[in-house]
């Protein structure tokens, strides 16, 4: 009898929806004018401060072709508690064959380049070209993509203090 009050409590606890902290969700997301469309910027400002990882998605889609970006941000500040300044690695250029769908580092030059950029949640994405070995910006390019900011769920989802309060 044991063995089976076993087995039913084990298929009982396996036929649960799985909640855990591996799901990432969309905090914020903002038109191509910084508007926002879906969430809010407190939400994510909150999940900021409570430590939770936080990622950044954006597209481009013209006649021709489409691409969607998400990257980790690895510097975030927060100015005057109601807007988020991200800056994203620099990236190593590739070549892109958008006819065969991949990507490459045949042409050795674009290992010299690099892509950095800087996107806020009033919608600003500015992008530079930045050529390593003339030490020079190659190009200078602001855009207006619609952006998604995501946050890895936490445990933690009570309202957090600025971080440079003294109150802990």
């Amino acid at each position: 009898m044991r063995v089976l009050l076993f087995l039913f409590c084990l298929i009982l606890v396996s036929c649960q929806e799985n909640i855990n902290n591996d799901k990432w969700d969309v905090v914020l997301a903002t038109d191509k004018n910084g508007e926002v469309i879906k969430g809010d910027k407190a939400s994510l400002i909150n999940c900021i401060r409570n430590g939770a990882d936080i990622k950044i998605g954006w597209g481009n889609k013209n006649k021709r072709h489409s691409i969607e970006h998400i990257a980790q941000p690895i510097w975030l500040a927060i100015l005057d508690e109601k807007e988020v300044i991200a800056h994203l690695e620099p990236q190593v250029l590739s070549n892109v064959n958008w006819e065969k769908g991949n990507a490459n580092y045949e042409t050795l030059s674009k290992i010299q380049e690099e892509w950095r950029v800087v996107i806020t949640t009033k919608g600003d994405f500015d992008a530079i070209w930045y050529n390593r070995k003339e030490d020079s910006v190659t190009t200078r390019r602001v855009q207006n993509p619609v952006i998604s900011w995501f946050g890895k769920r936490t445990k933690e989802t009570s309202k957090s203090l600025p971080l440079y309060s003294e109150k802990r």
